[in-house]
């Protein structure tokens, strides 16, 4: 049991990749719906939602769309910059750490605050984590938009009926969980915020920062036997 926990429960595990999907699944159904109805990582959308808006003259969340849009790349942009970093396990880890806080932050702050001051800040820390976990065994994934995960889960399928090669089944049974994953974080989201409203957010902060501490004992832990082992 210890052997699996070790090898899924991982920063670049499967299970983590589905952990990080349902979690922007999540934040995407929140902020849609109590935050003016933008989406942190869905920009395609906001693209449609900002030319609607444009067209109908709806000016009163054109700023938070296009704030939105310029911090998730922006995030995306300095992560890659400084992507060398992000190699090391332990830094991969500590890029969860603002989406993490600006997830706890959010669910303490009244609807009064402008969404301009809530949106793009989430949206720069999906960026970061979209972009610092993208990889799993060989397989590139988006955990924050879905779009192009939908068309790698038809080709993987499409490869393994063409190749019979069992590997392009496990890819595209990979994409499915990470599509299922997002659906079901948008769900929830949307049947917990009935009860719990702005406040709904901090599941995602609660998830994170779980991870993050198991991440943390587990480094610890490693640390430990390393150094008895050298003592002997």
């Amino acid at each position: 049991m210890k052997s699996i926990v070790k090898r899924e429960f991982h920063s670049r595990s499967k299970f983590f990749a589905c952990l990080l999907t349902f979690c922007a699944g999540f934040i995407d159904a929140y902020t849609f719906i109590e935050r003016g109805g933008t989406l942190v990582a869905g920009q395609t959308g906001n693209v449609v939602f900002l030319s609607v808006e444009l067209i109908h003259r709806s000016t009163g969340e054109i700023e938070v769309k296009l704030a939105t849009m310029l911090a998730f790349m922006l995030g995306i942009f300095l992560i890659t910059i400084f992507k060398s970093f992000f190699e090391q396990s332990i830094w991969r880890v500590a890029s969860i750490v603002p989406l993490m806080l600006a997830c706890a932050v959010t669910g303490c702050l009244p609807s009064t605050v402008p969404n301009i001051f809530i949106v793009p800040p989430i949206a720069f820390c999906m960026g970061v984590v979209a972009t610092a976990f993208g990889e799993v065994d060989g397989i590139v994934y988006n955990n924050s938009f879905m779009t192009g995960n939908i068309k790698k889960t038809m080709m993987a399928f499409g490869n393994y009926v063409r190749m019979k090669e069992k590997k392009y089944f496990q890819e595209g049974l990979f994409f499915v969980a990470l599509l299922t994953s997002f659906i079901i974080g948008a769900i929830v989201s949307t049947y917990l915020i009935q009860f719990y409203i702005l406040k709904t957010i901090w599941i995602v902060a609660v998830i994170l920062f779980a991870f993050i501490v198991f991440r943390i004992s587990q480094y610890v832990g490693f640390k430990k036997a390393m150094s008895l082992k050298k003592e002997k």
